[in-house]
């Protein structure tokens, strides 16, 4: 959707106002940035993969 109303803003490293997502650890540190033309659903592999990771360190 952004990305087809307003492609200027995926350009450079700037975080994208709200849109910007970030995958956290339970500790605060950014693990992933996903850019706002990105879905949840294309990085729920990467959330399962954190998640599974967390409980084994436990």
């Amino acid at each position: 959707m952004i990305l087809d109303k307003a492609p200027e803003w995926l350009i450079g490293d700037e975080i994208k106002w709200n849109f910007t997502k970030f995958l956290i650890d339970q500790n605060g540190n950014v693990i992933r940035r996903y850019e706002p033309n990105e879905e949840p659903i294309d990085f729920e592999k990467d959330i399962a993969k954190l998640l599974a990771s967390q409980m084994q360190n436990h």
